[in-house]
């Protein structure tokens, strides 16, 4: 049989699973297009929970887009594959090949992700599900994504965005403040400086701005008043063809909509119990116009074409070694290291490990995180998203255990926890990425049961239904196993690392690890135990 045949312009064999209004999609279509990469575009519709159908599952177990096929090879989570193209495809690189400028690009990809921590519940609260209340019935909404899926959470979520409960008016407030002094973060790095990091564009520009310009969405205006140096960068990179010509017709019209106050309008008339009869004849003409430019939300859909797949016959890439830079110099290496540690923390346990593996010695800063610790004055000016572990290196600091792991395999010399070619070290990073994908039923999980915060702890569902999501998580990484004694190749790396030390501490979280249930994870914890590096 002939192998399959790609558009010219896409000689990769480049499919992207994407939507239109994502911004962690966006970023992997500018990377694209700064790259001078053609794709082919395969339409995930988020509004329908299409993220979450089994066939989207089977490719990106984490539910989300973006995922990108590379002939054969599937990767997801949009900064693993904006590094996996950078090291895939060299020409133009957008990530610094100097180290530390490196790490800092990565440590701004941290921080964005952190910040999307609190703009997606407060997107959902404010834009999505005033707009899904406005043109579907509550049963026409759950109707829609049980098209894609029937997960008990995934229909618990769905209700929960139509009825306008993501969040609590208190709850609310606070998310806000939070976006707002990141925000002010921002606008300090950008004083006098055309880029983030360097003296350059890179792959920290791409990253950030698209979250950013969303900011106008939620009703929170960037002004020049406030946020000079901001505007003055968002100002240049909008220009930029790569950005413009990726911001979608949603995006634009949601931009034209942030202007007016209606979306604000909206969510607080929804809300009401009761509604005036001005009210009511608003609310009634915005609905016929909403379904005319949407569609006929009453009627079904039509069919969705069968889910694009990865091709085979495609002639695989090069396995091209990572583009990690010159080995640090020696007296980089003997500089002190200070971890800032809280002893239950799974992150900061595997950079404990991973300091073992590599036979280092260390100081310990415990942040206490049960005593807010983390959100004091003085560890925020260490780490500003407010997360442990952090790591001083000399006068370096470094936040994310995964910049920290990084940083730490490439500059110390002993047991590699990372590969060398470009899809290996995708692998281990997907599996750090589908760890961490499932923060929204872990953190509350780890702040009732470690941290002992009953009453202030928010489920996306409940607890119950976060504990599900958590055990078909565990069931992929189960099949995985079955096919080997390690996740990624043939020797223990960081994504074994990282996945034990949340396993580990599962069952203080009410999730049993059942051997039964899970036989090929039962031997992996035995050989990951038996490695002098874990015991604490």
């Amino acid at each position: 049989m002939a192998a399959p045949r790609f558009a010219p312009d896409n000689p990769h064999g480049l499919i992207l699973y994407d939507h239109p209004s994502s911004p962690c999609a966006r970023r992997v279509r500018i990377t694209l297009l700064e790259k001078g990469l053609g794709w082919e575009t395969q339409l995930i519709d988020l509004s329908r929970l299409e993220q979450r159908d089994p066939a989207y599952l089977a490719l990106n177990p984490n539910g989300f887009v973006p995922t990108l096929a590379h002939g054969e090879r599937v990767i997801y989570e949009s900064n693993v594959i904006t590094e996996y193209l950078d090291d895939a495809f060299p020409e133009m690189p957008l990530y610094p090949r100097e180290p530390w400028q490196r790490v800092q690009v990565k440590m701004w990809q941290a921080a964005e992700l952190a910040m999307a921590k609190d703009y997606r519940p407060l997107m959902y609260q404010r834009v999505m599900g005033p707009m899904v209340h406005l043109t579907r019935s509550l049963d026409q909404a759950l109707a829609a994504a049980r098209r894609s899926t029937s997960d008990p959470a995934d229909l618990a979520w769905e209700e929960k965005v139509w009825r306008l409960a993501v969040l609590a008016p208190e709850d609310e407030a606070a998310t806000e403040a939070r976006l707002w002094q990141w925000l002010e973060r921002l606008d300090r790095q950008l004083d006098g400086r055309a880029f983030l990091v360097g003296e350059r564009f890179t792959q920290a520009e791409i990253s950030v701005f698209p979250r950013v310009m969303m900011y106008a969405f939620v009703n929170l205006p960037i002004t020049p008043a406030r946020f000079p140096h901001v505007t003055r960068w968002m100002a240049a990179l909008r220009d930029r063809p790569s950005f413009a010509s990726t911001l979608s017709s949603q995006d634009r019209q949601l931009l034209q909509l942030s202007k007016t106050g209606l979306l604000p309008w909206l969510g607080r008339t929804l809300r009401k119990p009761r509604r005036s009869l001005g009210e009511r004849l608003r609310l009634a003409v915005l609905r016929r116009m909403a379904r005319r430019r949407l569609g006929d939300t009453d009627a079904s859909p039509p069919p969705r074409p069968s889910l694009r797949q990865p091709r085979t016959g495609v002639i695989p890439p090069a396995d091209s070694a990572a583009q990690r830079g010159p080995a640090p110099a020696p007296e980089v290496q003997a500089l002190p290291l200070t971890l800032y540690d809280f002893a239950d923390s799974p992150h900061a346990r595997r950079i404990r490990i991973l300091l073992r593996e590599k036979s280092l010695t260390w100081q310990t800063v415990d942040v206490d995180l049960r005593r807010d610790a983390h959100q004091s004055a003085e560890y925020l000016a260490i780490n500003p998203n407010g997360e442990v572990p952090a790591l001083r290196h000399g006068e370096r600091i470094l936040c994310d255990s995964q910049v920290i792991a990084e940083y730490l395999d490439r500059t110390y010399p002993g047991n590699p926890l990372y590969p060398d070619d470009a899809f290996g070290l995708a692998r281990v990073r997907m599996w750090l990425a589908l760890e961490a994908g499932t923060h929204k039923e872990l953190r509350p999980l780890f702040a009732r049961h470690v941290l002992g915060r009953n009453g202030a702890v928010r489920f996306d569902t409940s607890e119950e239904l976060a504990r599900e999501i958590i055990a078909k998580k565990l069931a992929h990484l189960d099949a995985q196993l079955a096919g080997g004694a390690y996740l990624v190749g043939d020797c223990c790396t960081m994504a074994d690392i990282g996945w034990y030390t949340r396993i580990d501490l599962l069952p203080r979280l009410g999730v049993p690890i059942d051997a039964a249930r899970y036989p090929h994870i039962a031997p992996w914890l035995a050989r990951m135990r038996q490695r002098p590096s874990v015991a604490d």
